[in-house]
């Protein structure tokens, strides 16, 4: 540091200038004070040297150079700084200038602090430029930086408008590597228009954000979240329970949706009368056999057909699964063969619509009574000719009493047109197959086996 001036002016000043200057400027009083080696040597102390007027001016000169340093600094330090080059101001006068100053500078921070809000076109510059840096390659931005900018995004979103959150959330979709949180606020956003774009083109959505949506969702985001892939069971029974129908039928016709058992047995109630359900839900590869079985009951001629021949078979491991069955009374086991007698009363009670069938039939297949009033009661006459095979009656005995039964006013099968096809699947069922079918039907009936609740 150069020091130019005559050391030897007028005296008088005071000695604390530098300290002064130092505290309002917040720095090392060393920058202010002239430096030591820079002063003429003569027989004066170092303190007359420093309290000369020169020395003074050439403190002026240091802090007028340390506020260039400090764009930021206000102009009451200025002030200060120019009220230090006054040689004869007096202490007290010093001591209130430093207030002033000080009070001052707090002012000017707090005013710093109340900034204006952005305008609306900073915010929507501010969004692009940080979903610009969430689209940059891999090369160019770590996954950290990209969630950064994601998070940092969530402080703008409020403040932008629907139009041009739909449009980063096309963007923001289609993204592997997003904020997590980013991610919920745009899924969950009120906007029907936000949240259904980013349920159509998002590839990972947490499941937690799908039970957001689904229990107050609109048909259109319940359909969106049925045709996603991989949906595990707590989400597909939450889209049953919300109850939408087109829904459900995106969900079953999703081949990568996860239904559980039980989610089946509870959409069998949803379908009936529903042709569309119904085949989606028995078209499922996943469908169980004993939900599909249960499902004859509320079927049409055709789906009852197509049942049958889904998931009946014929082979050696069946009858040993009967065998095993009916020694440890898993599966309801015969006695004797009816007689002719027996049979001609089951037939009889059936024609007249005696309530007491149900219960004959019960007990000669020793099945429950509610499976033998499902049998009896049933209109289309599939069950009763599955019962009459378990029974192992011959062909004629069963095309005799179908005609008896389809002639009678008080018997409940209907349709003379359907005997061809009834005798048809009598004759094509096995005893075996039989005893399987009227086994799940039974099971169903006391709740027991794979309905056991």
């Amino acid at each position: 540091m150069s020091f130019d001036g005559d050391i030897q002016a007028a005296a008088g000043v005071r000695p604390n200038e530098g300290l002064i200057a130092a505290a309002l400027l917040h720095c090392n009083p060393a920058r202010v004070i002239p430096q030591v080696d820079e002063l003429p040597s003569d027989k004066n102390s170092l303190v007359d040297r420093l309290l000369t007027s020169a020395t003074s001016l050439k403190l002026a000169e240091n802090v007028v150079s340390i506020l260039v340093e400090m764009p930021q600094a206000d102009d009451e330090a200025v002030e200060a700084a120019e009220a230090a080059e006054g040689a004869e101001a007096s202490e007290s006068d010093e001591a209130s200038e430093t207030a002033e100053a000080s009070t001052g500078k707090t002012a000017a921070r707090g005013s710093e602090g109340k900034k204006a809000p952005p305008d609306k076109q900073a915010l929507e510059d501010a969004s692009r430029d940080l979903v610009a840096i969430m689209i940059l390659p891999s090369g160019q931005a770590q996954p950290q930086e990209r969630f950064f900018a994601g998070d940092a995004l969530l402080g703008i979103l409020p403040n932008l408008p629907p139009a041009d959150l739909t449009s980063l959330a096309r963007t923001v979709a289609r993204l592997d590597v997003v904020s997590e949180r980013l991610r919920t606020f745009l899924v969950t956003h009120p906007d029907g228009d936000i949240s259904c774009r980013m349920l159509k083109d998002a590839h990972y959505i947490s499941d937690v954000d799908l039970l957001k949506v689904i229990p107050t969702g609109s048909e259109q985001q319940l359909r969106l979240i049925a045709r996603r892939r991989l949906l595990n069971v707590v989400v597909c029974d939450a889209i049953i329970d919300a109850g939408n129908a087109p829904a459900i039928l995106e969900l079953l016709r999703n081949a990568e949706s996860q239904l559980s058992t039980s989610a089946f047995i509870k959409l069998m109630p949803i379908v009936v009368g529903n042709n569309d359900l119904e085949s989606a839900l028995c078209n499922r590869k996943d469908l169980p056999q004993a939900v599909g079985l249960e499902m004859f009951w509320q079927g049409g001629q055709n789906l009852r057909r197509y049942l049958l021949t889904r998931f009946l078979t014929e082979s050696a491991a069946l009858a040993r699964v009967l065998s095993i069955g009916m020694k440890v009374d898993a599966i309801p086991s015969f006695g004797s063969k009816p007689s002719a007698e027996n049979i001609e009363e089951l037939i009889s009670q059936i024609e007249n619509g005696d309530p007491e069938a149900a219960a004959t039939l019960a007990r000669y297949c020793r099945i429950g009574p509610e499976t033998a009033g499902r049998v009896v009661n049933d209109a289309g006459g599939e069950p009763i000719t599955v019962v009459f095979k378990c029974l192992a009656q011959s062909r004629r005995v069963m095309a005799e009493a179908l005609k008896r039964w389809v002639e009678s006013d008080k018997c409940p099968i209907e349709g003379e047109n359907r005997m061809v096809e009834l005798h048809a699947q009598f004759d094509g069922m096995s005893f075996n197959k039989a005893r399987m079918l009227l086994s799940y039907w039974d099971w169903a009936g006391r709740e027991a086996g794979p309905f056991k609740v």
